[in-house]
């Protein structure tokens, strides 16, 4: 029994660790390559006229963008009309805007595809149409159920974390992976979802109704350290939804009466900048620094307004995979909280980036801003700086528990001394 937890354990630890962020063949011209046309048509337009106007006004040669804009739409349609084989128009559109994405030599300016896009807004939204359930693979190749969220259809219908998944709707899936069956419920027209699972020895038919599931990004529980009580707030994503789960964890917390605080933002990759604003301002004091943006050399200051803050001990939690919004919280309680941060150096993201999408339901995301911690470092390539650097034991890896986590107990142990 004890060689079947642990290795759930390990399994749930894989797949809670891992980040999942399709095109085809057309005779006939697509809705996507339509766009393209009608937006560089009116582009080109409007351009040319513009270029008219000002030629006749100033005497400047505004008529050079246009023709670069030619450039592309003529070198698109030599192509499609002439070229000896079939092409994918569409995947010739969009490895035109990749290539234009990433001359600007940025990592974080790119192009997602529809699907992509649609999970990516899926994750950072906190909600989804399905059941409610994570499902992983063991060594073995078995589908096993790894988490359930709270109150959503899986919790409803009692199908709990270690059952092993071999059919859906009466089809086989053994040998399959945890993308066929997501796939599988997220494409899947009929509101209910039959699952045979395997319990133990004992075989089960669960019958769910998929609903709009809210994805859990925070969780909490409070540690004893020599007779005070310390708060732990896990956040393992800043999606739309995690600001009210961290207000809600915070209100049961200090319900319990605290004494200190560790928020863990270990492996959190981040999310909306608005999100990680509204929990910073939970913690600091009004008119503290959260960060501070940059652009065109200008710097602007985004500071606390609110009345609420946090009076007693904080310390926060990081890894090298800490990044983005993660790395400005963890920075804003270093350099405005006076707080502690364990751990290692986080990922280094100095950027804030923009997203738009597109008529097809792609996206295009680019580089808008720099963003610099309250002291007005920028952290690109760094990362911030524990006041306590302490890498994680490797019997964590081995058997993820509370006594084998050595950052965490290292946090307990330096906001326990910090409580008067």
């Amino acid at each position: 029994m004890k060689d079947k937890e642990s290795k759930i354990k390990k399994t749930i630890k894989k797949v809670k660790k891992s980040k999942i962020f399709k095109e085809e063949d057309k005779n006939s011209y697509s809705f996507k390559e339509m766009i393209f046309v009608m937006v560089f048509s009116l582009i080109l337009g409007f351009f040319a006229c513009f270029s008219i106007y000002k030629i006749f006004n100033s005497g400047k040669d505004y008529i050079v963008l246009s023709k670069d804009l030619s450039k592309l739409v003529d070198t698109y349609y030599a192509l499609v009309d002439n070229y000896y084989e079939d092409i994918d128009k569409e995947l010739l559109v969009d490895d035109a805007i990749k290539g234009m994405l990433s001359s600007v030599g940025d990592v974080y300016t790119n192009y997602s595809d529809t699907d992509s896009t649609l999970t990516f807004k899926e994750t950072v939204d906190g909600s989804y149409e399905g059941i409610g359930a994570m499902v992983g693979q063991t060594t073995e190749g078995d589908l096993i159920v790894v988490e359930i969220f709270k109150n959503s259809p899986s919790d409803k219908a009692g199908l709990k974390v270690g059952d092993i998944i071999t059919k859906i709707d009466g089809q086989d899936f053994i040998g399959k992976t945890s993308t066929d069956v997501s796939n599988y419920i997220k494409n899947n027209e009929n509101k209910t979802i039959i699952l045979t699972i395997k319990r133990d020895e004992e075989i089960k038919e669960i019958k769910l109704e998929r609903d709009l599931v809210e994805m859990p990004t925070v969780s909490s529980e409070i540690y004893e350290s020599e007779g005070k009580k310390i708060g732990y707030v896990s956040i393992s994503i800043f999606s739309s939804t995690t600001t009210k789960q961290f207000k809600n964890a915070l209100n049961e917390l200090n319900k319990d009466k605290i004494d200190g605080l560790i928020i863990d933002v270990r492996d959190n990759g981040g999310g909306y900048l608005s999100v990680v604003t509204d929990i910073a301002s939970e913690i600091l004091e009004k008119n503290k620094v959260i960060y501070k943006l940059e652009k065109d050399g200008k710097i602007t200051e985004k500071k606390d307004t609110t009345k609420e803050k946090i009076e007693y001990p904080i310390a926060i939690l990081v890894n090298s995979n800490s990044a983005s919004a993660a790395e400005i919280l963890a920075a804003a309680i270093k350099e405005s909280c006076n707080g502690i941060v364990v751990g290692t150096n986080t990922y280094g993201k100095g950027t804030v980036q923009q997203t738009t999408t597109l008529p097809d339901g792609s996206m295009v995301k680019y580089t808008v801003q720099k963003w610099l911690t309250p002291n007005g470092n920028w952290i690109e390539g760094k990362g911030v700086t524990p006041t306590e650097f302490i890498e994680l034991d490797e019997k964590y890896y081995n058997n993820p528990i509370k006594e084998n986590d050595n950052q965490l107990n290292k946090a307990i142990e330096l906001v326990g001394n910090k409580i008067k």
